[in-house]
């Protein structure tokens, strides 16, 4: 008689067993994967946007683009924004793009913006993922009177910030617009933060946020989660998450290094070193209200 073999039904549950458990251990090896390729692709492009930027400033008198300003059109008034004013130095508009943003900021939406109204120009990029430091590239669109930036103003390039990894935000208050970015650990190894951040479960959410500078070069970042509530003696403290121009609630996250360290975004460049602590820098930012003030 022939004898017909094959697996018996414990043996077929082991293979499937033995095929579980190398799926588990292989998928957070092709998730690290994945993400190091999305983050070094954003700090390309990062480096991309730094190079056409300082081609713009050699073309202009050595002084920054403006991030937003008003400009002449056919159909009247339109918003000209410093992704567009790049873009005869990219060869692509997606380089504004991050690979690992799965929901990039709209700036279609900046009309409705208060101190806006009106729309983008027409060779105008419609969503970006990597924000520039406002410091430099002064918002025109609110504060009309101040004067670009300029090279010069910067003592210490390779320590200010550039370009990075962030979000587009508006005034809550509606009083004003002036854009505000928080940083953004895309290629971290949370996939999403929850909707409530519990105080002292912050440290399983640590991801990266990456920067360029002035001087040209990229690194990555360890970011720090702010939660959304922390008890301080026995009061809670809550804090409030920043809305994007597309009305978005986003979190809060402290760079941890550099002269940024425990700061929420890559905003201003380094004046001088701190009196009686020569290991901090002070920080500057020119298009602020209080022009030139320095701050810790």
């Amino acid at each position: 008689m022939n004898r017909q073999s094959g697996l018996t039904l414990v043996e077929l549950l082991v293979v499937i067993a033995i095929i579980a458990v190398l799926a588990a251990l292989l998928f957070p090896v092709f998730t690290t994967a994945r993400q190091a390729s999305a983050a070094s692709v954003c700090a390309s492009n990062l480096r991309q946007l730094s190079k056409a930027t300082l081609l713009y400033t050699q073309d202009y008198d050595e002084c920054f683009p403006l991030a937003f300003y008003r400009a002449a059109s056919a159909n009247g008034t339109c918003l000209r924004t410093v992704w567009g004013v790049l873009q005869p130095y990219l060869r692509d508009y997606r380089v504004a793009l991050c690979p690992a943003d799965p929901q990039p900021i709209d700036l279609t939406a900046m009309r409705t913006v208060r101190g806006v109204g009106c729309p983008l120009c027409a060779d105008e990029p419609t969503q970006v993922s990597l924000m520039p430091n406002w410091c430099l590239t002064v918002n025109a669109a609110s504060y009309p009177t101040v004067p670009p930036v300029s090279l010069a103003r910067l003592p210490f390039p390779a320590s200010t910030g550039f370009w990075f990894d962030g979000w587009l935000g508006a005034d809550g208050s509606g009083a004003g617009f002036e854009p505000v970015s928080g940083v953004d650990p895309r290629h971290g190894l949370a996939a999403r933060v929850p909707d409530r951040v519990v105080a002292g479960q912050e440290s399983r959410y640590r991801g990266k946020g990456q920067a360029s500078f002035v001087d040209g070069h990229v690194r990555a970042f360890h970011a720090r989660l702010d939660p959304d509530a922390r008890r301080m003696g026995d009061v809670a403290h809550y804090t409030a998450r920043p809305t994007t121009v597309d009305r978005r609630l986003m979190p809060r996250w402290f760079i941890q290094g550099g002269v940024y360290h425990e700061r929420q975004s890559f905003f201003g460049w380094p004046s001088r070193p701190k009196e009686g602590n020569p290991n901090r820098m002070l920080l500057m930012c020119y298009p602020r209200p209080n022009f030139c003030e320095e701050w810790d």
